[in-house]
């Protein structure tokens, strides 16, 4: 009886975080595959891989003899952020990114659509690491708004991507002066 009391209720949490994890996986896919122009599947990582793996880059996709896969592994920090997107929606205000003071939970939406826009640029055939995060920066607004965010909130996580993430990325990540967000001015 009390194994029972114990077991029953970590299995039914188990459950509940293996179906939340679905459900972030199969709406990202969506979304990734919008960008890719083909169906294409994203990855998160289930409970022991969080727990017991540690993961070098937050996205990845494989090409072989030029030709990438079909599906992008990324991490648990990004799938919580594609997952608080999802659930909080249009109900997320992200004019914060705009004065880089947004909660550490709120950055990571726009890290987590920043890192999900790469990589499906990558599954769309771009290997180039700064062509793709030029068009992912041009992509990740409609992302965004595929994931739940508001026209605004979206706009502000395409501008802080390219402003803001940027900067902090290595060299061959780098978009340059001529990679522009359709709309964002001159």
């Amino acid at each position: 009886m009390i194994a029972a009391a114990i077991v029953v209720p970590l299995a039914g949490f188990g459950l509940h975080l293996r179906a939340q994890r679905l459900h972030v996986e199969q709406r990202a896919g969506a979304a990734a595959s919008q960008v890719a122009g083909r169906t294409v599947e994203v990855q998160c990582p289930g409970q022991l891989r969080r727990r017991f793996m540690t993961e070098i880059h937050d996205g990845e996709v494989q090409f072989v003899d030029g030709r990438p896969a079909d599906e992008t592994k990324v991490t648990g920090r990004v799938c919580d952020g594609l997952a608080r997107l999802l659930d909080r929606g249009v109900l997320l205000d992200l004019d914060c990114l705009q004065l880089d003071a947004c909660s550490k939970d709120d950055t990571a939406v726009a890290y987590a659509v920043s890192v999900l826009t790469h990589e499906a640029v990558h599954m769309r055939g771009v290997i180039d690491e700064a062509a793709t995060e030029c068009e992912a920066v041009k992509r990740s607004a409609a992302v965004a708004q595929g994931l739940g965010a508001s026209p605004q909130a979206a706009a502000f996580i395409a501008d802080w991507q390219f402003s803001v993430a940027d900067d902090q990325l290595p060299e061959q990540y780098r978009t340059t002066a001529d990679c522009r967000i359709p709309g964002a001015g001159p």
